[in-house]
């Protein structure tokens, strides 16, 4: 079975289990060749985190997710539950792919950092095999309820729901020109 088959057979498998993001399939094929395989991946979203700071894994939880526009309605129905802190978080695209070439790998992580994924690199190397992170500067962290008690006016809702969906767009722009750049110059 082709590379590729095989790929898409795993892609078809997650889409199923709910694993894949939606409209990731695309991205994640443009990337996958006879060097690159991609080992897990997120497209962008947007999230609502109840807890006292929101990198708190263990202390705080999602409680909203979605990898599309968020409505005044949705973010409205998060607000309405009865939770002490809230964040609105937005977090942009990252990739995980590997490769047995370094050269492949350093060729990779030049055409990220021109689309706009700053914060990539090689993070681990084991059996021969570089894993590399692709991760955009795309992030907007605001908390919405600190105490019990919301910190915004109900007038600037429209404001941050726009500013949040702004940045998820940023990201899937970015993803598109990495795809796009990936296509024209990468070198394995």
């Amino acid at each position: 079975m082709s590379t590729s088959k095989k790929i898409k057979d795993v892609l078809r498998q997650e889409r199923i289990i709910g694993y894949l993001d939606p409209n990731a399939e695309n991205y994640i094929l443009a990337l996958n060749n006879e060097n690159f395989i991609t080992s897990s991946s997120c497209i962008g979203r947007i999230t609502i985190i109840e807890g006292e700071w929101p990198w708190e894994r263990d202390k705080s939880r999602v409680v909203y997710k979605t990898h599309d526009h968020l409505s005044i309605y949705e973010l409205a129905n998060v607000l309405s539950r009865p939770f002490d802190n809230l964040w609105l978080k937005v977090t942009g695209p990252i990739i995980h792919l590997k490769t047995e070439k370094i050269d492949c790998a350093l060729n990779l992580l030049n055409i990220a950092r021109t689309s706009g994924f700053k914060h990539s690199g090689i993070i681990s190397y084991s059996d021969n095999i570089f894993t590399v992170e692709l991760m955009s500067a795309v992030e907007i962290t605001q908390p919405l309820k600190i105490n019990d008690t919301f910190i915004f006016n109900i007038n600037s809702l429209t404001n941050i729901i726009n500013k949040v969906n702004d940045a998820l767009d940023e990201g899937h722009r970015r993803l598109e020109k990495l795809i796009n750049l990936t296509k024209k110059n990468l070198i394995c």
